[in-house]
């Protein structure tokens, strides 16, 4: 039986963090004010994907530093089967240096199996891709730590390292590395190419969380967590609008929907409610919404001013 929110280890609070992930696309001249959008919105962080058929991750990072002022830029995440380490290392230290230290380096396994055959990687299994991300993750934490083989001087302060996934060795992974755990709050579909995800439900979120502090032992304090919310509803009928999300996941229940923690749905004000009773319960303090969502979620960061970084 999945453990409820009562048995999952207690960790300090951390206050919140907000990012948007935003998708680069081949309308270019619309990318700098995207970006400025969202700082002026309020967001914390510019969240960029690593998928093809949209830009580099790392140039539209780069583009995003030059048109904003202060928002932290992120990879969210970056397949570690498209990376050598050593070459990644490289280019997180330089965009690193050349924004002034608003980088993060968010890595995971890559889900969609279409773009490993593009790419000409082999897909394999998931225990192999795990081992892949595994062996970019330790390779890529000490050369940030100490760069001076690549020809950098140590920053003052690395990168962060982000994880991000749902399974038992990702997740041990984080505990092991990350000074951000991703909870992706999501499997992937059977046989699916495309990458198409099934949502967790509650009690499952507490069970992972569970597990990745359980592994993360005294470090599980100093772990800053995140989640990307998938959707974001905003409505003064909740009831209603879980029951229409059902028509996209038949496979949860209108009660579990409003529960889901990688959705978000209510008025700003009870999706604001919503965050901080989920920070209590699973410590995720760093919240991700979709470009979709970035101006309907903007209400709510006012909302939680008073417990924000």
């Amino acid at each position: 039986m999945s453990p409820t929110s009562a048995t999952i280890p207690t960790s300090p609070i951390h206050p919140f963090r907000f990012g948007v992930n935003l998708v680069p696309s081949s309308n270019g001249p619309s990318w700098p004010e995207t970006c400025r959008t969202a700082e002026r919105l309020g967001y914390d962080v510019i969240a960029v994907p690593d998928h093809l058929g949209v830009h580099s991750p790392f140039l539209a990072m780069m583009a995003a530093a030059a048109a904003t002022e202060h928002v932290q830029l992120t990879t969210f995440v970056l397949n570690s089967a498209f990376w050598n380490p050593v070459l990644l290392a490289r280019d997180l230290l330089t965009a690193h240096e050349l924004t002034g230290g608003r980088v993060e380096a968010g890595l995971g396994t890559g889900y969609v199996r279409a773009e490993f055959d593009t790419a000409g990687l082999e897909w394999g299994t998931a225990a192999t891709r795990v081992n892949r991300l595994a062996d970019t993750a330790t390779s890529l934490r000490t050369l940030l730590a100490d760069p001076r083989a690549l020809g950098f001087p140590a920053p003052a302060t690395p990168p962060p390292l982000l994880i991000g996934g749902n399974g038992d060795r990702v997740l041990r992974l984080a505990a092991r590395h990350a000074d951000i755990v991703s909870f992706s709050g999501a499997t992937l579909a059977p046989n699916s190419a495309r990458g198409t995800l099934r949502l967790i439900d509650a009690d499952a979120m507490d069970e992972r969380v569970a597990y990745f502090t359980t592994h993360a032992g005294p470090r599980a304090a100093t772990v800053e967590r995140n989640t990307l919310v998938q959707t974001v509803v905003v409505t003064d009928d909740r009831r209603s609008a879980a029951h229409t999300m059902r028509s996209r996941l038949p496979y949860l229940t209108a009660d579990q929907i409003l529960e889901v923690p990688t959705l978000l749905v209510g008025t700003p004000a009870q999706i604001a409610d919503t965050l901080l009773a989920r920070r209590e319960r699973y410590g995720i303090s760093y919240v991700c919404v979709q470009e979709r969502d970035m101006t309907a979620f903007a209400p709510v960061i006012e909302q939680l001013a008073d417990a924000r970084a």
